[in-house]
């Protein structure tokens, strides 16, 4: 894939942050208003799995749609099968695109009918360029044609990449209201994700699309906490509608590379459940182990991901990660009902004791005085009954182990 422009830093964005939601919204005050994405997408991705691999064919995604059923892993959720970069082939003369008949032989329709009969959604992959990032048509100034033709094929999804194009905010905020326009236009309910990369997004997000991403794409540890960094300042553009989108879930790819470890797979499903984020698998699910498919199978944290109030967690202990400022974080997110997520990082490379004191307690969102219950979702237990405002997680394993726990009363 070509290059991406890096990330805005966290200080101009809180400096840009009043331009951008009250100067630039005027320009894009449309607002998708598609009834979609009220709790964050679940579902598989192909891009960190397949890429552009001969492997990026219709039978691979048939096969990984078929493990979503049996496993499982529908029934909880994960509904979206959404094909990335590297399926278009050519536009005929009329401006219609078409899918490579080498590895889409039967056609997009037919693969989006083959989802549909599993009780699937299926999504597609744009750019707002002249091209796509791996060189294949994009949709500049083909947005009305595009939508038609993906709504006439069945998409249920689409993410439009940003290659190849202006990265004038004005203008990229223009280009993405045309394909949003367009795709409201065709009078099918189509999932919009923003693929911008870019932390500048989020303030006019919800204007655009049902997700917006906010980094690049992370091919390793350290770019999945460089996206949480990121992601730490922008929770107030967050909720039911509209996401902010830090990454793919990563793991072993089609060819066998593990991008991160089980532990850090963990560890990222966390981070997505507490920051209500995306939950859109991008790894080989197809030969995905019992281990691995009992953290993306686990209810408890998918449950915090897709709480109703669909609000986006905050980091209430420490700072970025990425770059050393700290080995530890405690993050919090607010749930319904009364509760209230609580999650312990550690990014060190020793196992750590990490604590939440009464001026911790104080960020999270629970009563100041009366006992409170502790679950443990990740070993499924009830933890002794907190009659104080401190708690501490202990032994949390290093270089990406954590504790998620909710609390009630």
């Amino acid at each position: 894939k070509k290059d991406k422009c890096g990330t805005m830093k966290v200080s101009s964005l809180c400096c840009l942050s009043f331009v951008l939601g009250l100067v630039l919204f005027v320009g894009v005050s449309r607002g998708l208003n598609n009834g979609l994405g009220l709790t964050p997408p679940m579902g598989y991705n192909s891009w960190f799995d397949l890429m552009c691999t001969s492997g990026m064919n219709e039978k691979n995604i048939r096969a990984s749609a078929d493990f979503i059923v049996s496993s499982g892993l529908s029934r909880l959720g994960y509904k979206y099968v959404n094909l990335d970069d590297c399926w278009a082939g050519t536009r005929d003369a009329t401006g219609r695109i078409s899918p490579q008949n080498t590895t889409f032989p039967s056609g997009i329709k037919a693969l989006a009918d083959y989802m549909h009969s599993r009780n699937l959604f299926f999504g597609l992959y744009t750019d707002r360029g002249i091209k796509t990032c791996a060189g294949r048509p994009g949709s500049k100034d083909h947005e009305k044609i595009d939508a038609q033709t993906y709504a006439s094929w069945g998409v249920d999804f689409v993410k439009e990449d940003s290659c190849y194009a202006t990265q004038d905010h004005n203008q990229a905020f223009k280009e993405y209201g045309l394909m949003r326009d367009s795709l409201n236009a065709t009078g099918r309910r189509i999932y919009f994700n923003l693929c911008g990369w870019s932390s500048w997004y989020a303030p006019v997000g919800y204007s655009l699309g049902n997700s917006w991403r906010i980094a690049e794409d992370p091919n390793d540890w350290k770019a999945v906490l460089v996206n949480l960094d990121t992601n730490s300042q922008l929770a107030r553009y967050a909720g039911p509608g509209g996401w902010n989108d830090p990454s793919l879930l990563l793991g072993q790819d089609g060819d066998g590379f593990q991008r991160i470890t089980v532990l850090q797979q963990q560890g990222q499903f966390s981070i997505h459940a507490i920051t209500a984020s995306p939950l859109l698998l991008s790894f080989n699910i197809r030969n995905m182990s019992h281990e691995v498919l009992n953290i993306y199978s686990n209810t408890e944290v998918i449950a915090i991901n897709q709480d109703v109030l669909g609000k986006q967690g905050t980091r209430i202990v420490g700072g970025d990660l990425a770059h050393g400022a700290s080995i530890v974080n405690v993050w919090t997110r607010v749930l319904s009902h009364g509760r209230a997520a609580l999650l312990f990082l550690n990014n060190g490379n020793e196992e750590a004791n990490i604590t939440c004191d009464e001026s911790c307690f104080a960020l999270v969102g629970v009563p100041k005085t009366g006992s409170l219950r502790v679950r443990d979702v990740w070993r499924h237990v009830d933890l002794p009954v907190l009659t104080q405002r401190q708690y501490t997680a202990k032994n949390v394993p290093a270089n990406g182990g954590v504790q998620l726990l909710v609390l009630s009363q």
